[in-house]
């Protein structure tokens, strides 16, 4: 039996007891506060380990209660106050109530919280850990939190790359769902499996779930499920170059979502997609309105490198130099992935701009970085964009473009759409 599914409080000691990822994360830290904030978690985690091996009414106990002292005067210390501190002296807080609430719990919503944050913060070995300590607290019976920590712990796993083990976590969440007939859970469980289809390339099988998701969706009145299925319905397509089909359900994405960056990560996917297909205005509507929205620093940013692309592609020599410097700016706020995806950006459009030299340097660059980094992946994409960029060398940045197909009925109402979209988002601007 795995730790997910066991509901004894006295589990042997296992490797993940230990809380490896945290004490690498200390050992390997140069700066003294990064150390001392790792060992909070540390001692945290240990703290709800203990919780976990007690009884109900043992939860006041001496000893109990000393480690949590101790935990809690530890944590008071650290400074700055940053946002894993005040996570982890939440966790100490809801701990020292236990005994009064006579279950443990009241500890599983801010380890979740704990655990989604360092999922933002692609610390997953760190986010695994916290999730398999929360769900040691499991009495057996299955409750809702159950439920989210598998979820959580599903997506957690797929980020990961350990793709079967996100599909069982997948399957055991949406079993649990269907017991306490919770639809909206049952119906993201199954999203998730999609999305792991994708991921090892059965892309047919993705497309047959997310539709059944999302006719099972639409018929319950769940407006966000319909929303993501309809997202993981046009990466589905998008992937088999199905680029006319895909528009519509990004499209609908957007209109179905009420988080505004779930909206606007919606819409810069489907500008990528009519980008794809060479309807650049299209695109370059979509685009506006996302850099518009004030949307969080990673999807600016991606917004920005697909309006740098589209500049050069249409031979816009001063959009694309503005994008240029805003992207040159804010270089140092991007992750490893986004930086080579910059770099890739920039290199492709300076040749197209005739300046080749330049293209070859950053493109170059780019490859640089993506070895260093272990891209495997985009070292490929890298190399070939520069190899191309060497055997064709400079192009006209005012060559014709090549002739977009034709709109189907579908994709013309999403563009028209956006064509209102931004206009509306201007005028509102103005005033």
């Amino acid at each position: 039996m795995t730790p997910a599914a066991s509901g004894s409080h006295s589990q042997p000691e296992t490797p993940s007891t230990f809380h490896e990822a945290f004490l690498a994360r200390a050992a390997n830290a140069t700066d003294q506060r990064i150390k001392a904030r790792a060992l909070g978690a540390f001692l945290t985690l240990r703290l709800v380990d203990q919780f976990a091996r007690v009884s109900p009414e043992d939860l006041g106990s001496e000893s109990l209660q000393y480690q949590l002292k101790a935990t809690s005067d530890y944590l008071a210390q650290l400074y700055p106050r940053t946002v894993e501190v005040n996570h982890l002296a939440e966790v100490a807080r809801v701990a020292a109530g236990t005994s009064r609430a006579g279950s443990t719990r009241v500890l599983w919503p801010p380890m979740l919280a704990y655990g989604y944050w360092l999922e933002q913060q692609l610390r997953l070995d760190e986010a695994l850990d916290v999730l398999e300590t929360a769900l040691r607290l499991s009495d057996g019976r299955t409750s809702e939190e159950d439920v989210a920590a598998h979820l959580q712990r599903a997506r957690v796993l797929r980020r990961a790359g350990r793709f079967r083990d996100a599909s069982e976590e997948y399957t055991t969440a949406g079993s649990l769902a269907i017991a306490l007939a919770d639809h909206r859970s049952e119906l993201l469980s199954r999203i998730g499996r999609a999305i792991v289809l994708q991921k090892i390339g059965n892309l047919p099988e993705s497309e047959r779930v997310l539709r059944e998701v999302l006719e099972d969706a639409a018929s319950l009145g769940d407006r966000d499920a319909e929303a993501r299925a309809c997202h993981d319905l046009s990466v589905a397509l998008a992937l088999r170059e199905r680029f006319s089909e895909a528009i519509p359900y990004a499209y609908r994405a957007y209109e179905l979502y009420e988080h505004p960056t779930h909206k606007a990560r919606a819409l810069n996917d489907t500008a990528s997609l009519l980008k794809e297909l060479g309807h650049y205005s299209a695109a370059q509507d979509a685009l506006t309105v996302v850099v518009g929205s004030c949307p969080p620093t990673e999807v600016l940013l991606r917004a920005q490198l697909e309006l740098l692309d589209v500049s050069a592609q249409i031979g816009d020599r001063l959009s694309f130099e503005r994008w240029r410097r805003e992207l040159g700016t804010d270089s140092e706020l991007m992750p490893p992935d986004l930086l080579v995806e910059f770099a890739m950006t920039l290199g492709a459009g300076l040749v197209a701009f005739g300046r080749a030299a330049d293209g070859e340097a950053e493109l170059c660059r780019a490859v640089k970085l993506a070895e260093q980094h272990a891209m495997g992946e985009v070292v490929f994409r890298a190399e070939r964009i520069l190899l191309d960029a060497r055997e064709r060398g400079t192009r006209q940045a005012n060559a014709a473009l090549p002739t977009a197909p034709p709109l189907s009925a579908d994709v013309q109402r999403t563009v028209d759409s956006l064509r209102v979209l931004r206009t509306s988002v201007e005028t509102t601007a103005v005033s």
